[in-house]
């Protein structure tokens, strides 16, 4: 195997841990009590932020994080972070999860749409069918018409606009991470986007009281170091050295963990229509995770059993009735 494989298959491998840690997001909301979601968000990043530069100071990467050109794409990112962010946590505070995540994963639509005007990237079939496979699975999980709305009709439909929102701002966050692999690494990405994100959230420290703080301080620090820290260092790692559009279904797998974290840790049952959506995404980010060569000795393979199925149909009986 190349070096060049190697180093892809490492990015590849970045991506899905940063997205196994960023379904645990779910957990640690769970556990926070009497905060409102801008003020969860500010601890949570504050907390991964020292973290993070403690890291960097300790593995002498300073240098690694200066500014250089395209600096207004950098404080970009850390805007569509929190737009990100306080839009998925507001879908699902006014909906459900279930439709907090399916929207907030529309992203990979608005990738593949976008970037071949922002990124000159084409779309090519392996690209097209993994994100149908997946947005497929998506749809099976988390299917909106199986559960109930709950709340006001203005509530769920203020969420359905800030779900909509986060899956936007996602996808352009996808999108302006890989215009910006060149100039800026995975590193030096995540430390600037999280410093601007903290200081846009930083109204919001003042609205919670010192014990409420105090109580779920525990939790909050975990959660930053966690999900904002290690998770996205992950994340971020690998998806400056893949293309936009293999980056934004791979994040797919995000939800599927989800569920199974709630599964095992919170006691959320699993159906049926859950665990073949899971299958769905996890072959669609197999599919997109593939080299070329291997998807075309995939469709050579396909091609060959559909060849033979028509060369060799099922007999029938002759029952008199006419088929049509």
């Amino acid at each position: 195997m190349t070096e060049v494989a190697i180093n892809q298959n490492k990015a590849y491998i970045n991506v899905v841990i940063g997205c196994l840690i960023a379904g645990m997001v779910g957990i640690f909301l769970k556990s926070i009590n009497n905060m409102n979601i801008g003020s969860i968000l500010f601890y949570r990043l504050l907390f991964g932020f020292i973290v993070l530069l403690l890291f960097i100071i300790a593995t002498k990467k300073l240098n690694e994080i200066k500014l250089g050109q395209k600096k207004k794409y950098i404080a970009l990112i850390g805007i569509l972070n929190v737009i990100t962010l306080f839009s998925y946590f507001s879908a699902i505070q006014y909906t459900n999860i279930s439709i907090g995540v399916l929207l907030l994963y529309t992203a990979p639509v608005y990738v593949t749409l976008l970037s071949p005007i922002f990124l000159k990237e084409g779309i090519s079939m392996q690209g097209m069918l993994g994100l149908l496979l997946s947005i497929g699975g998506i749809v099976m999980i988390v299917d909106p018409s199986n559960g109930a709305l709950g709340g006001e009709y203005l509530n769920y439909t203020l969420g359905i606009l800030f779900g909509l929102l986060a899956g936007l701002s996602f996808g352009t966050t996808i999108i302006t991470v890989n215009y910006l692999k060149d100039s800026y690494t995975g590193l030096s990405q995540l430390f600037w986007s999280t410093g601007i994100s903290i200081v846009i959230l930083s109204p919001f420290a003042v609205n919670t009281c010192s014990q409420t703080l105090s109580d779920n301080i525990t939790i909050l620090i975990s959660f930053g170091v966690l999900t904002t820290a290690i998770g996205a260092l992950f994340y971020l790692s690998g998806i400056v050295r893949i293309k936009a559009q293999k980056a934004g279904v791979l994040a797919l797998l995000e939800p599927v963990s989800g569920i199974l974290f709630g599964f095992a840790i919170l006691g959320d049952p699993i159906f049926a229509s859950t665990i073949k959506g899971c299958s769905f995404i996890l072959l669609g980010a197999m599919i997109v995770s593939m080299n070329n060569s291997q998807f075309t000795q995939i469709q050579k393979i396909a091609n060959t059993m559909i060849g033979r199925s028509r060369k060799y149909p099922k007999n029938t009986e002759n029952t008199g009735v006419e088929s049509f």
